[in-house]
């Protein structure tokens, strides 16, 4: 059998120093770590290729040639003569160009902490891949590497020379499948080596720009597929444009500090588990330095923000609505969010620059995608977020409601959200109402009641079932029941909001809001945590938890806010759940004002936005 012929450890044991139990096909130990097994052939090196200038560079070890096209070839190394080489100097001169390809030179970039805490640390690694003594075998592993860089002085993080412990770190898609994982940032495999993308870009960007395609992008969209997730076009995009680049590294390096956590699950009953993670977040190298890192991208983002805002012309403003979209999501991901308005001073700069928008001036195929992507998520933003928080957010995005729902059409397919857009113009038409005519307001009661109970006519009056045939029309759409489901919590949804909005509408008609509750809870049941669209419950479940009184409920709702948690990582969750809790010790105690856990909400000063 091929087992007995085994005689050497598989690579990832070799570099790690460990006995290797030498199974067939793949190592056990490695699977247990869940790493995945380089196994016991061959592991091709790929060295750099050129310099900035164009010439080829020069080997870095002997026994490297060229192509006819006057390339380098991928240097091939022998698991034996791997083995061989051990405790020699070539074993040494091999690890040394893992170490030089895998992480360039920088400069140490002065940030501003992001708290005291980080403000007090010291000692921090050189990567957020860098893992600390006893935590090698749960560390995880980076998405990939891009060997072919330049040492760039505009790295966004500081960057040593790796040691042999850190190359042991590395997984085996970073050596063995750049053609596979390139392909799905929609590169071509046949330059993607010495595409100029990755050619001026530090080690610790491009490792972010890969988890922005590997992970972020799939939070992004409701399916993700290497082929149909048009926010992956942002990668090579963001070469002609730095604020989108920065903006991009900012926003993935924040989401892999949550992401990478030292715990495995959040201890029950705590009072604030945002908070309490975020402090283990400052507390652990490699989260710690990727928080630095997206501070420091962030604020490269904004500088070159002001210098396009200067000159800002109607093609420019697409990537400029882009950059600013994603600083909305950075506040969305972040963990310690001090300024919980600062997502409002983002959206209103995007109602601003939608000014600059000609809505038919560009051109066909993906980029029309793209664009309609950045267009509804913004519109999604802002009509979600005029729900909740206080401002004039509904009255600002109200004038494009015509140009946007539209576009929210084309792109429903693959929208995270999956509500319908005529329910989002409804929750928008509700939040107008409620801002031009408060609850305080007495002398337009009886018009305001009439307009709001045509609000949840039209709400309850939505077909479903005629929405979703229409989809099914569409190709590639295979999940109509769970868009259904989706849909149908939204409504219910929609209409507890439109109650609590504009609370003088139950002096006109009673309605029974557990019965809306009930069916909230019903829909959202049907979609388990292995369903791409849980991820896309969060503000219906939000609204119903808020509403109930039954401690069962309250319980199952809490449970599932940390079960999104787990998949989509996101800070806004711990807000919500914030938000929860206050609304139900006002609820028990009986000490809100009586109009409607909305405005209580609102008057203890929360402005949040929930997605």
């Amino acid at each position: 059998m091929l087992a007995n012929r085994i005689t050497k450890p598989c690579h990832n044991c070799r570099r790690r120093r460990l006995r290797c139990d030498r199974s067939w096909p793949t190592c056990h130990k490695c699977a247990a770590s869940k790493q995945e097994c380089l196994g016991y052939g061959k592991v091709f090196v790929w060295a750099p290729a050129i310099d900035f200038d164009g010439s080829p560079r020069p080997p870095h070890v002997s026994g490297r040639r060229l192509s006819s096209q006057g390339q380098y070839q991928p240097r091939v190394l022998d698991a034996q003569a791997l083995g061989a080489a051990t405790n020699t100097d070539e074993a040494e001169s091999v690890s040394a160009v893992w170490a030089q390809e895998a992480l360039c030179d920088s400069h140490d970039p002065v940030v501003e902490c992001h708290d005291q805490s980080i403000q007090q640390a010291d000692g921090l690694p050189t990567r957020p891949g860098d893992p600390c003594e006893g935590e090698l075998e749960n560390q995880q592993a980076p998405p990939f590497l891009l060997p072919d860089a330049k040492p760039s002085h505009d790295a966004t993080s500081p960057g040593k020379i790796m040691s042999d412990d850190l190359i042991d770190e590395c997984s085996s898609r970073e050596l063995v499948e750049p053609y596979q994982r390139l392909e799905g940032l929609g590169l071509s495999a046949s330059g993607n080596l010495i595409d100029p993308l990755f050619q001026d870009l530090d080690w610790n960007s491009r490792y972010y720009l890969a988890h922005f395609a590997d992970s972020l992008c799939k939070d992004l969209v409701a399916r993700d597929t290497p082929y149909s997730n048009p926010f992956r076009e942002l990668i090579p995009l963001s070469q002609k444009h730095p604020v989108l680049l920065q903006i991009l590294i900012a926003t993935s390096a924040i989401h892999w500090s949550n992401k990478f956590r030292p715990i495995g699950a959040i201890p029950p009953g705590l009072p604030d588990p945002g908070g309490y993670l975020a402090q283990l977040r400052s507390q652990h190298l490699s989260s710690r330095q990727a928080l630095i890192d997206a501070l420091t991208a962030k604020q490269k983002a904004l500088g070159y923000l002001r210098d396009v805002l200067d000159a800002l012309d109607p093609a420019g403003s697409e990537v400029v609505l882009a950059a600013m979209h994603f600083l909305v999501k950075f506040d969305l991901i972040d963990l310690d969010r001090n300024n919980d308005k600062a997502w409002q001073v983002h959206m209103k700069a995007t109602s601003i620059i939608l000014a600059h928008l000609v809505t038919d001036s560009i051109s066909h195929g993906s980029s029309r995608v793209l664009r309609d992507c950045v267009l509804a998520d913004c519109f999604i933003y802002h009509i979600l977020g005029s729900t909740l928080a206080t401002g004039a957010i509904a009255s600002r995005i109200a004038r494009y409601a015509f140009e946007l729902l539209p576009v929210i059409k084309r792109v429903e397919v693959n929208s995270y959200l999956s509500c319908p857009p005529e329910l989002l113009q409804t929750i928008l038409h509700a939040s107008l109402l409620s801002y031009e005519t408060p609850c305080t307001d007495g002398s337009h009661s009886a018009l305001v009641a009439d307009q709001a109970l045509r609000l949840i006519d039209e709400a309850l009056a939505f077909d479903i079932s005629g929405w979703a045939d229409r989809l099914r029309e569409l190709p590639n759409v295979s999940d109509i029941d769970s868009r259904i489901h989706i849909a149908s919590a939204h409504r219910s949804a929609v209409c507890l909001y439109i109650l609590q909005a504009l609370p003088v509408v139950r002096a006109v008609r009673p309605i029974d809001t557990m019965v809306l509750v009930g069916d909230i809870f019903g829909h959202l049941g049907q979609i388990d945590d292995s369903d791409p669209y849980f991820k896309a419950t969060s503000w219906p479940l939000f609204i119903a938890g808020a509403e109930t009184r039954e401690a069962d409920h309250r319980a199952w709702t809490m449970s599932r806010m940390f079960a999104i948690w787990e998949i989509c990582p996101w800070g806004y969750i711990f807000k919500a759940i914030k938000m929860l809790r206050a609304t139900w010790q006002i609820q028990d105690s009986g000490a809100g004002s009586g109009v409607s856990w909305l405005t209580d909400l609102k008057d203890m000063g929360f402005d949040c936005l929930i997605v």
